[in-house]
């Protein structure tokens, strides 16, 4: 009996020792830890001081520009306002950069307060690497950007970048320059690829152009054909080389001719099935397989030119009001059109070494885009200056 009591007093001495105790806990504590901003520890690099609109600016496109994940930007005294102010130069910089609306697939942030300032945290997600960057080729006018279509197309390439300062360059304008240097070298790359044209960023003067090209065949098939196609032409020109040029230029219209049935709607091609019926075009369909529209007697007949030094270019344009392909060439200070295609249907006096007034007659073509063909000769007149 005694220890029950005894038990039941220290229980309640415990119950009113614990009461008064509570009171001690209703206060507020505050716990003071040091601010650090862990640089090290992440893919930032220096923090930025913020305090107006354009270093906001400068700052996201130093990131761009260092190709960085991640960047720390303290805003300290800003003016304006920090939420809209970031969101708004994010979406400058990739719409106004070209480096960053080439580069940058989107990008982000975090903004934090931190006591007395704010600290916002810019995360970019990038869709070409510091590699792929460091290839772009720089140039500085549509002269340097032609050479640079041209080794595309002698190597085969598929793919390049580069940047240019120019305000009014199109996609148009590229893809045209494309198609006008396969033209003086049909050659090149055996076959006239598609070709699709960015530009980054659509407007402004410093502009990122990607140029892709498909040309629907395997590399190591348009090297075989190319070499084939370059073996062939060295064979009809190599006996050429001590001819007078207007002799020349009619010795490889003959040859051409002579190598190669004129099918302007394929169907001599597609009576063979070992033939590619998408080659007929072209100056290999020309010359290495034999059948060739008038689009295939041009390349080839510009290909033939160009490998004995003769300035040649391929015309488009009609006759008889149907698409149709030739050549204007240019002998001394003269320039003359010759459609190698019409060789059997027209003959010499009406389809080599022609005016303008000449091809007229059955032909039509945009005159603002090629030369003058103004030296009219009478058929035995162009013998004459050949012998």
């Amino acid at each position: 009996m005694k220890k029950r009591v005894l038990a039941l007093i220290l229980a309640a001495a415990t119950v009113v020792s614990l009461s008064g105790c509570t009171t001690l806990f209703k206060k507020d504590y505050l716990s003071v830890t040091k601010y650090q901003d862990d640089i090290k520890n992440s893919s930032s690099r220096d923090i930025g001081q913020i305090s107006d609109y354009a270093e906001l600016k400068n700052a996201i496109i130093s990131m761009v520009n260092n190709h960085q994940t991640e960047g720390r930007l303290r805003f300290t005294d800003y003016d304006g306002t920090i939420l809209g102010d970031i969101s708004q130069a994010l979406w400058e910089v990739k719409a106004e950069s070209a480096l960053a609306s080439f580069a940058v697939d989107y990008m982000s942030y975090d903004l934090s307060r931190i006591v007395t300032y704010y600290e916002a945290v810019v995360y970019i997600t990038y869709k070409h690497t510091q590699s792929e960057i460091s290839d772009i080729h720089y140039i500085t006018g549509r002269s340097e950007l032609a050479d640079i279509i041209q080794t595309l197309l002698e190597e085969m390439d598929s793919y390049v970048a580069l940047r240019i300062t120019s305000s009014t360059i199109t996609g148009e304008e590229i893809t045209a320059a494309v198609s006008k240097a396969y033209e003086q070298n049909p050659a090149s790359c055996v076959v006239p690829p598609i070709v699709t044209v960015t530009i980054h960023p659509e407007s402004g003067l410093q502009r990122i152009i990607e140029i892709e090209l498909e040309y629907g065949w395997k590399l190591t098939e348009l090297q075989k054909m190319k070499s084939a196609l370059n073996e062939k032409v060295q064979k009809i020109v190599e006996n050429a080389a001590n001819i007078k040029p207007a002799a020349l230029a009619l010795d490889l219209y003959e040859k051409l001719a002579q190598n190669c049935a004129y099918d302007p709607t394929g169907s001599m091609r597609s009576s063979r099935t070992e033939l590619n019926s998408g080659l007929g075009a072209t100056a290999y369909g020309a010359l290495v397989e034999g059948y060739a529209d008038s689009k295939g007697f041009a390349a080839a007949y510009s290909a033939l030119c160009r490998a004995v030094g003769i300035d040649c270019q391929v015309v488009e344009g009609t006759q008889s009001g149907e698409t149709h392909y030739w050549d204007i060439i240019k002998l001394g200070d003269f320039y003359y059109h010759i459609d190698a295609s019409a060789y059997y249907a027209a003959g010499i006096a009406h389809s080599f070494m022609q005016s303008d007034e000449q091809m007229r007659e059955n032909y039509e073509w945009d005159a603002e885009k090629y030369p003058v063909c103004s030296d009219q000769k009478t058929y035995s007149d162009i013998i004459k200056r050949i012998f």
